[in-house]
């Protein structure tokens, strides 16, 4: 008799005291034999609320770390691949504020 993983995931997230909620999460569990190999992956941005566009930069984190995460090679430790996939994933995105038209906001 084998193992499965079994799994419920629910989310929740509050605005606090701004007038809007620019927090993003989301979870992956994806089929054999990734999940074998790199398991499941939760992820979640906390907005930083000081920008209309804030959101976007919570979302495109959370997204992009759960796209690029399964896509580092098998040769990789789970822990070598979420900080490689962090740390791109968070230098494309200073690098879209730096040069991006809301960087003054």
């Amino acid at each position: 008799m084998g193992t499965h993983l079994k799994a419920s995931v629910g989310q929740c997230s509050d605005r606090g005291r701004k007038p809007s909620n620019q927090d993003f999460h989301g979870c992956t569990m994806p089929a054999e034999p990734r999940l074998s190999m790199k398991g499941m992956a939760f992820a979640m941005a906390d907005g930083i609320s000081s920008s209309d566009v804030s959101h976007v930069a919570s979302e495109t984190a959370i997204k992009s770390f759960l796209d690029d995460y399964y896509c580092t090679s098998e040769a990789w430790s789970v822990r070598k691949s979420a900080e490689r996939v962090l740390t791109a994933t968070n230098s494309w995105l200073h690098a879209q504020t730096r040069n991006g038209p809301h960087r003054y906001e």
